[in-house]
């Protein structure tokens, strides 16, 4: 799904970080089979295998003692790469907004990565907020995966973190097609939410059905393709 134009880090950086300034870093996404939140960490990870141990160390800061994630080798339609697996706590994580984000925020997890994937969860609360006709302090997450949520958007704000200052684009993301089953009955794909985020990005209909765009994918890929228009 990735592709990544390297720089290298200097010896005065901190692990984590690379430097950007020759040659200037630049990551461009072709999400051919569409974006959820582990796709992305996966294939980042995958691509930047410098950046493996500083972003599971903050999935870990993130998660209870007994959660973790790891990038494990898959194999998919024949081809190699990776997979971000995320081992859930035994504890249910709070699905309303203001404690998720209470969360984020009380993680012992750098400002820039914090800013990051707070924003992304903001993102997601919004849309969640306008198509419920609630205020964004009663949103109440009903889909999205407890923990997992939590996870990847802490891996995609260090990701993103560790990348300042470089640029991004996006090719079209696929919008899929069909039904999903809601706690509000079945709603056709992608679910309002998920189109919502999606306002404003380069999407195309490719003729395969299915949720191709999960809502923290797509929180994500408005996070990134903002910051390419920055």
């Amino acid at each position: 799904m990735g592709r990544d134009d390297r720089g290298m880090r200097r010896s005065d950086q901190p692990a984590g970080s690379v430097d950007l300034t020759t040659p200037r870093r630049h990551s461009h996404l072709t999400p051919v089979g569409g974006i959820a939140g582990d796709m992305f960490a996966a294939a980042m990870l995958d691509a930047l295998p410098e950046l493996r141990t500083p972003v599971l160390e903050a999935v870990a800061a993130m998660l209870p003692e007994d959660g973790g994630a790891a990038l494990e080798p898959a194999v998919s339609h024949g081809l190699t790469g990776s997979r971000f697996a995320v081992r859930l706590p035994a504890d249910k994580a709070p699905r309303h907004y203001p404690q998720m984000a209470e969360l984020i925020d009380r993680a012992d997890l750098d400002a820039a990565t914090k800013e990051h994937a707070s924003a992304m969860l903001r993102r997601l609360a919004e849309a969640e907020a306008t198509v419920h006709g609630v205020p964004l302090k009663q949103v109440h997450f009903h889909e999205i995966a407890d923990w997992d949520t939590l996870a990847d958007l802490t891996a995609a704000g260090r990701i993103i973190a560790a990348l300042e200052g470089a640029s991004w684009s996006l090719a079209p993301l696929p919008l899929g097609g069909g039904l999903v089953k809601t706690q509000h009955g079945p709603l056709p794909i992608p679910a309002p939410a998920t189109a919502r985020l999606l306002t404003g990005l380069p999407v195309h209909d490719d003729g395969v059905g299915g949720e191709r765009v999960t809502p923290t994918g797509a929180c994500i890929a408005a996070h990134i393709h903002a910051l390419g228009a920055a």
